[in-house]
């Protein structure tokens, strides 16, 4: 399991992983397909098609706030207009952080254009929408979204305007809606790829984003595999799922799961849960067991829950 908190990077690697496989028209492809407001992957459009130009302001609300992102957003309904200033997004934040933590780490050269990809469902309902990409390597950017039946061309602040300003200290980063961006990111590429793609996919997510990991299990085995496991775990709030026993001489690590916070996350909220899912858990762990010299194997898996028993053995 990747925890959401952790999926940004592994969202970035995807589409390198497209462009250098495929060209980058796959990755417009992929983010077309991914915004299609006929689907279910794209929440904004529920809120559109229900509350018209209101939608943007309540959807945004709330998944800003669950990013812990630094904004400020305005909402004049009455003159038919919206706008989001990001001054800080913490997903490309995120991105520019880890770049210079580890620099084998290379974001996604146009990531913040698949946001634009919202206009999708945001002309579906009869929306308008521009997007200014100054300041973008500063984790910076701003949107204008209108209603052309209404809006006449000013933006102007008064008493009808609803203004909610947010900063980042405000709030926690846990977005748990990034599990479903990772479930329907490994069906993307099992539809079109095949399994084959998607261990590619997930060794390179660890090889460019875990190579210290990497490195301390190479160095440390198998105990540093188990604090990986527990970082997860932690980062999901959800340790208390997970117990491991390390053998004395540090030869065998024994896991259990007794749910995956992924899965439960997914089924609650009548989300669409990838055939190949299970990859994104068994593929990084493959990866941990070969640099600390050990074998992985899954014992038991519980396809309802996640809930699973394996085991690393030098």
């Amino acid at each position: 399991m990747i925890a959401c908190t952790e999926f940004i990077p592994a969202y970035s690697e995807l589409f390198t992983y497209l462009e250098e496989q495929k060209g980058r028209e796959e990755v417009d492809r992929y983010w077309h397909w991914l915004f299609d407001p006929s689907s279910d992957s794209t929440p904004l459009d529920s809120f559109v098609q229900k509350s018209g130009i209101r939608g943007c302001f309540d959807y945004w609300s709330i998944s800003l706030t669950e990013e812990a992102a630094d904004f400020t957003q305005i909402l004049n309904e009455k003159a038919g207009w919206y706008r989001d200033i990001m001054h800080h997004c913490p997903s490309k934040g995120r991105l520019i952080e880890l770049h210079k933590e580890v620099p084998e780490f290379i974001p996604y050269h146009d990531y913040c254009l698949h946001c634009d990809n919202y206009r999708l469902a945001l002309k579906r309902g009869g929306l308008e929408y521009i997007y200014d990409f100054q300041g973008i390597d500063e984790a910076k950017c701003q949107e204008t979204i209108y209603d052309p039946k209404v809006f006449d061309g000013r933006i102007i602040i008064d008493e009808n305007c609803e203004i909610m300003d947010v900063r980042a200290t405000d709030n926690e980063y846990f977005h748990q809606r990034f599990h479903a961006s990772m479930s329907n990111g490994i069906d993307y590429l099992t539809t079109n790829y095949g399994k084959k793609a998607i261990e590619e996919y997930m060794r390179a997510y660890m090889n460019h984003v875990w190579p210290r990991i990497l490195e301390k299990c190479e160095s440390e085995g198998l105990s540093a595999v188990e604090d990986f496991i527990h970082h997860m775990f932690k980062k999901e709030k959800a340790d208390e799922l997970v117990t491991t026993e390390l053998s004395s001489d540090g030869s065998t690590l024994k896991v259990s799961v007794s749910k995956d916070p992924q899965i439960a996350y997914l089924r609650e909220n009548g989300l669409k849960i990838a055939a190949d899912l299970p990859m994104t858990t068994t593929v990084p762990l493959t990866v941990l067991a070969e640099h600390a010299g050990a074998t992985f194997v899954m014992e038991s898996y519980d396809e309802e829950t996640g809930a699973r028993t394996y085991s690393f053995v030098k």
